[in-house]
This record gives C-alpha cells, sequence and structure tokens, in this order.
C-alpha cells in the first residue's frame, strides 16, 4: 500500500475496529453500533470513500457498500464530510483537473477526467459543463447529448433531449427536496435567447414547458453559477429606463425567477463574470472597458433568512489591455486576497493569476476548440437518480 492511501485506510480501519469493540461491549440500547459507525463514516471526504472502495471494500465490508449507495447516507456525507475543493476547466472539449499554486503564481492541467459516450466508446466532446453538488451537467455542441455526471464515483444518467420544436441553447442543474421521499432530488432548466423554459425532472424522466416569467426581459450570460441548490446569472430589463444589468436566481422548487435585492447596478459598459466561493458565498468581478480598474465585490454567506449584501474585497489596477468578457470565468482565493481568471483571446485559451499588489502572471494554454471555463468542484457521493426506464452507470 502506498502513502498516498494510508490516511484513508486508518480511517476505514479505525472506524471497523472501534465498531467492533461496541458491537462485543454493548449493554445499553443507544447509540447503536451501526448509527455509531454511520455519523462517522458520513464525516469521511469523498475522495477517501473512492480510495478506499479501489481498495477492495466491496469485497471486504458489503454492508458499507450498501451504506456509501444509501441516498440518505449520501446526502448526510454532503452535508457533515469536510469539503474537498478541487479545481476543474472545460477545455479543448474536455474536463480537466487543474493544480493551481498561489505561492509560485503556476497552473497545472494536465488530468483529463474520462466520460465515454455509451453507444461509439468515444469521449464526449463537452460543449457546455455546470456543476452542482458533486454533479456536472454536460452537453455536446448542439445539444444532441445530455448527461449527469458524477466524476467522483463515475455514475452517469444519459438523457434524451425533449423531441420536437426546442429554442434552450443552455442548460443548469439545481436541486430541490422531494417531498414524497424526503429526498433531495434534481431538474435541469433549459433557456435561451428567445427567453422560452423547459424543465426536466430527474425522477420522473420527463420533460415539460415552463410557463414562467423570470422577472427580467434577458438572462445576459450564458453560464449561470450554481449555489445552494439555485442558480444565479446576470440579466437585464429593457423595459427601464437606466438599462443595467442585475442577478436574478431560479428556485428549483418553486420553479421561479427571482431578482436580488440588495445589489449595485452593473451599466452595459463594464464587463462582469460571476463566480461562487467555497460554496457559500456569490463573488463577482467587475472591469469597466478599455480602463485599468477592476474591483471583486464579494457577498455574505447565501442563506435563506438574511438579506444579500455586498464588499468589496480587491481593488485593482490592471492593464486595460487584460481580457475579460462575459463569457470568461474566474475564481477567488479570499483568504489569500488572489483570483485566476480564465478567458479566450485571439484563439487561444489564457489563464491569468492576478494578485493583490497588481501583479498579473500571465499563462497561454494554446487550444483551438471551444471557450475555457474555470470552475471550483466539490467531490460527492451524490447519488444520480436513474427515473423510470432509463439507464445508467
Amino acid at each position: 500500500m502506498n502513502d498516498q492511501n494510508l490516511p484513508s485506510y486508518l480511517i476505514f480501519r479505525n472506524v471497523y475496529v472501534i465498531t467492533k469493540t461496541l458491537a462485543k461491549n454493548q449493554k445499553s440500547k443507544p447509540p447503536a453500533p451501526e448509527d455509531l459507525e454511520t455519523e462517522i463514516l458520513c464525516r469521511v471526504p469523498a475522495t477517501s470513500v473512492k480510495r478506499f472502495h479501489r481498495l477492495r471494500l466491496r469485497s471486504t465490508c458489503k454492508r458499507w457498500n450498501r451504506l456509501f449507495s444509501d441516498s440518505r447516507f449520501t446526502r448526510k456525507q454532503l452535508e457533515k464530510a469536510a469539503k474537498q475543493f478541487l479545481v476543474l476547466m472545460l477545455r479543448e472539449c474536455r474536463v480537466c483537473s487543474m493544480s493551481v499554486n498561489w505561492m509560485i503564481p503556476s497552473v497545472d492541467g494536465s488530468g483529463e477526467l474520462s466520460l465515454i459516450e455509451p453507444f461509439c466508446e468515444r469521449q464526449l466532446q463537452i460543449s457546455q459543463v455546470f456543476h452542482c453538488d458533486g454533479l456536472l451537467l454536460c452537453t455536446d455542441k448542439d445539444n444532441s447529448i445530455i448527461v449527469v455526471w458524477n466524476p467522483c464515483t463515475g455514475q452517469t444518467r444519459w438523457i434524451q433531449p425533449r423531441n420536437g420544436d426546442t429554442t434552450s441553447e443552455y442548460y443548469a442543474l439545481g436541486s430541490y427536496q422531494d417531498n414524497k421521499s424526503s429526498n433531495k432530488s434534481y431538474k435541469i432548466l433549459g433557456y435561451g435567447d428567445a427567453q422560452e423554459f423547459e424543465i426536466y425532472e430527474l425522477n420522473s424522466n420527463s420533460w415539460r414547458t415552463l410557463d414562467v416569467t423570470p422577472n427580467c426581459c434577458h438572462i445576459y450570460t450564458e453560464f449561470g453559477a450554481s449555489l445552494k441548490g439555485k442558480t444565479y446569472w446576470f440579466a437585464l430589463d429593457e423595459k427601464e429606463e437606466q438599462l443595467d444589468r442585475f442577478l436574478v436566481s431560479f428556485d428549483y422548487t418553486t420553479e421561479n425567477f427571482e431578482r436580488l435585492t440588495c445589489q449595485f447596478p452593473i451599466s452595459m459598459d463594464k464587463q462582469a463574470v460571476l463566480s461562487v466561493v467555497r460554496e457559500e458565498k456569490l463573488s463577482m468581478l467587475v472591469k469597466p472597458e478599455n480602463t485599468s480598474k477592476t474591483e471583486i465585490w464579494l457577498t455574505n454567506k447565501i442563506d435563506e433568512t438574511k438579506p444579500v449584501s455586498w464588499t468589496k474585497v480587491l481593488s485593482l489596477d490592471l492593464s486595460p489591455y487584460l481580457r475579460v468578457s462575459y463569457e470568461g470565468s474566474f475564481l477567488l482565493d479570499e483568504e489569500k486576497k488572489v483570483f485566476v481568471l480564465c478567458d479566450c483571446y485571439q484563439r487561444k485559451n489564457v489563464v491569468y493569476i492576478i494578485e493583490e499588489d497588481n501583479r498579473v502572471t500571465n499563462l497561454n494554454f494554446g487550444g483551438k476548440f471551444g471557450r475555457p471555463f474555470l470552475f471550483n468542484y466539490v467531490p460527492s457521493l451524490t447519488q444520480i437518480q436513474q427515473g423510470v426506464g432509463v439507464g445508467g452507470k
């Protein structure tokens, strides 16, 4: 056994020994060893669980194997386990793992994740990717293929696009609480420039048209940001006298759009990009065109009971020629006051690491196909509902 596997091995070995000892010495009813075992295991990070699976867990402890496949356990594990924040990039129609070195500004993007189409045994050419609860929603260039994928477990759900005419150009994935099963479930929202919406429920394996008004005239960006099951976008309302952008969210429980309160307007002459920080806060990069001023704004922790408020955390004076488009992406390290920005400039994938003192490290990633997209990924054991008569891996 190598050193990389040793920590997770010790965790699971100790859990096994403790619970077996308790089972022998148990005199009073609560807590049952199996319950204690579950409480301990649900705090183990998802990647450690996956690694232990590779250590032949399936053949040595069938009870744990059933536990890790139970939706109630995976939901608890998602809530209680220490979160591991990884960086992924959609690049050259592939999802790649990224290693960002903040001390010596550099990025390594060598680790490609494999997603094989089931009918032709080839790598899926991914055009769009969306992250929610450790699940990735991926589509190809013409939206003829839609797949929900858990890279941590390898589970997939291949979804048939809606038959007939559809105006959906982009797709987002969100979660809601299913009252029937008391489990967290997932829906896919389809939308496009025509501002017509359709929704797919993974539980029922069905598409339907969504009759809803989004409290704006136009969702401005195709890439939304997912936070606590909701999706957020920039939007604008052409009916308003002052044509500014603002933020709207979509709630997958009520299936309604909501315009966020307590936000400042973003004029159309400013480039703006939205991001998520540690699955708790929204972050926004704002840069007026052809100027050197660049700002990073951050919300408080998003909570249903508290209003959203914004704080400026970085104010930089960068080159006015630094490329930032509304299709770009960025990730902020709140503690180190540094962020990494990814965009496409002159048909080249470019990554910038930008520090608080205005230092910029420019990394050329090459590439000819598609615009790169950078995002945080939190591995999870989340199970993908297969629906009625739907296959999966």
